[in-house]
């Protein structure tokens, strides 16, 4: 089911009957068809039939137009065998990899020091065409995810909701314990909340995500490390950081699992960043930040493993793997680079970076993050882990 429609704010809501699943979409265009997903339309379901297009946001002002087109319905010969969903932060949005969809790459600029752009419509979501997702093959198949989306397969139904900047509260507003998040901030922007999406259902059959990096402040500890006169913080910080981060993935995986009861979940790591045997390496981190990066990686792994544990012996059907042996050969000052060093912003193919008026050295929100070499090495990760967990 797809819709097509005319500039507005970039929440949008269509309910749709069977099962009265409730759908946002959240992409800003002139005129663009968006798939709103697969739904059961089983006349002995009892419910309620239909479509129903709706401008509501919980952001909104009511100070713009919206004008929906149409509506279309493809009919299916059967539910699909695989209805996908990819959730959490900028390491599974795409972020790095370039080709940004339409609508997740909205400025202006951002401000470092604010978090935050002065456009209504900032979407810093980037959410690439070539996130490790789409590009995997699923079990059974030899087409990537994403060009079997892209063609309209019929056996599958897949949707990215993951967002650059997410933390464990942008994709559960349960876990926002101190008011942090909502529509509009860093992370979330104008859209609901991840586990809000409405992708999440009784049909779901796999979950993919990355969660935690940024609620364990890893951009401000590669920047600290980055910073020559002010150094790594201590190793007290981050692993309290990190303790705190991973304490909220056993509730997130609890949540995802009663929203799609019959999925399985796999939450990917986070690789360590560096080749620290290289002796050609170019960086702008000191070999000393480059190890000590590389064990907090591996610190980050250890816990996110621990909480997926504790998941699973609550009963919730997750594997967690870590992408580090994947990205062997491929780290940051590897050739090819698998991994981005400081990159300068605001990027060229970014108008939603951040901007640092006045100051030589400005890093843009691909610094630290996958390259598009990236994505190939997460996918064989993700597939990887999908055998692990007889998906």
């Amino acid at each position: 089911m797809t819709t097509c429609r005319t500039p507005g704010p970039t929440d949008r809501r269509a309910e749709a009957g069977g099962r009265g699943s409730s759908v946002t979409s959240s992409q800003n265009s002139n005129c663009s068809w968006v798939s709103l997903g697969v739904f059961d339309f089983s006349p002995s379901s009892g419910a309620y039939q239909g479509v129903s297009l709706s401008n509501f946001a919980p952001d909104g002002t009511a100070d713009e137009d919206i004008a929906w087109d149409s509506v279309a319905f493809q009919p299916l010969p059967s539910k699909p065998k695989d209805i996908v969903v990819q959730m959490g932060d900028s390491y599974s949005s795409g972020t790095g990899a370039g080709s940004y969809d339409y609508g997740t790459a909205t400025g202006p600029y951002a401000s470092i020091p604010t978090q935050s752009s002065p456009g209504h419509n900032w979407n810093a979501c980037l959410r690439s065409s070539n996130s490790w997702a789409r590009k995997a093959d699923l079990p059974g198949t030899s087409t990537s995810v994403g060009s079997r989306a892209d063609a309209l397969d019929k056996t599958l139904d897949f949707h990215s909701v993951a967002c650059s900047g997410a933390f464990s509260y942008d994709l559960d507003t349960s876990l926002d314990t101190n008011g942090n998040g909502g529509p509009g901030t860093l992370g979330q922007y104008g859209e609901v909340s991840q586990l809000d999406s409405g992708f999440l259902n009784d049909d779901t059959t796999l979950v993919a995500l990355t969660v935690g990096g940024n609620d364990a402040n890893f951009g401000g500890t590669v920047g600290a490390c980055g910073n020559l006169a002010q150094g790594c913080p201590s190793d007290s910080t981050v692993q309290q950081n990190l303790t705190y981060a991973t304490g909220k993935i056993p509730p997130l995986l609890q949540h995802i699992h009663a929203k799609a009861p019959h999925a399985k979940i796999i939450l990917l790591g986070y690789p360590e960043l560096f080749d620290t045997d290289s002796l050609t390496c170019a960086s702008v981190m000191t070999a000393g930040a480059q190890a000590q990066l590389n064990v907090w990686a591996d610190d980050m792994r250890d816990k996110e493993q621990a909480a997926a544990d504790q998941a699973k012996a609550a009963g919730v059907p997750v594997t967690f793997y870590s992408p580090d042996s994947e990205f062997s050969g491929y780290r940051m000052c590897d050739s090819p680079s698998g991994i981005n060093d400081l990159v300068a912003g605001p990027a060229a193919d970014n108008p939603a970076d951040f901007s640092c008026p006045g100051n030589p050295i400005c890093p843009g929100m691909e610094s630290y993050h996958p390259t598009p070499t990236g994505p190939s090495r997460y996918a064989l990760a993700f597939q990887n882990a999908m055998a692990a967990a007889n998906y």
